[in-house]
């Protein structure tokens, strides 16, 4: 219940102040107004735009457990890039077509894959238009080579509307990738994937 009067009585101070400021400063009240309208009715100042953005991050971290191509890239810009870091890997940036030749290779080595993003880890930036996610890799490899795990940090841009990553900056544990590579060359005295495989453990 007193909740429900702090609310009443904030309720009637932001009426009271809104019918004070419309008599001394006119031109301020309608903006005023508009504020107290989208606070009192979704409990803070915040931008469907915004949501969205979250909303199309969360769907993209989401695709990979589909291990589906198609998932993966259907909330990218024509016009997206992907860059894994550190520059010390040497890994050229990756259009649209060229990210999702390297998805069919990850679907073809797991049998299982998620990207979890850490609770309290995930961050967005309106003003940059971004989302900053802090990630576990979580994944299980074909033909008996076990489960795997990495982690990173990934930075998506998107387009105007929100619903488009047109930039994919993923920082990873290079040693672990290098563990991965390592580990897929010796299973099974041979790549698991054949062709696929070798240009993964080259791409990755």
């Amino acid at each position: 219940m007193d909740n429900y009067l702090r609310l009443a009585f904030g309720c009637l101070l932001a009426g009271g102040l809104i019918f004070l400021t419309e008599k001394l400063f006119p031109t301020v009240a309608p903006k005023l107004s508009a504020a107290a309208s989208s606070i009192t009715s979704n409990g803070s100042a915040s931008s469907s735009s915004e949501s969205t953005r979250l909303r199309t991050a969360y769907s993209v971290l989401d695709g990979y457990k589909h291990l589906s191509v198609q998932a993966l890239t259907d909330p990218l810009a024509p016009n997206f890039t992907q860059q894994l870091l550190p520059s010390s890997l040497g890994m050229p940036a990756r259009s649209k077509e060229e990210f999702a030749k390297h998805a069919g290779m990850v679907t073809s080595i797991f049998s299982s894959f998620a990207m979890l993003p850490i609770p309290g880890q995930v961050f967005e930036d309106p003003v940059q238009n971004a989302v900053v996610a802090h990630c576990r890799m979580v994944g299980e490899l074909k033909n008996g080579l076990g489960p795997w795990e990495n982690e990173c940090m990934i930075t998506m841009r998107f387009d105007e509307s929100g619903t488009k990553v047109v930039e994919h900056r993923e920082f990873v544990d290079s040693a672990r990738a290098a563990l991965l590579r390592q580990k897929l060359m010796a299973g099974k005295g041979g790549p698991p994937g054949g062709a696929a495989t070798e240009s993964f453990t080259k791409s990755s």
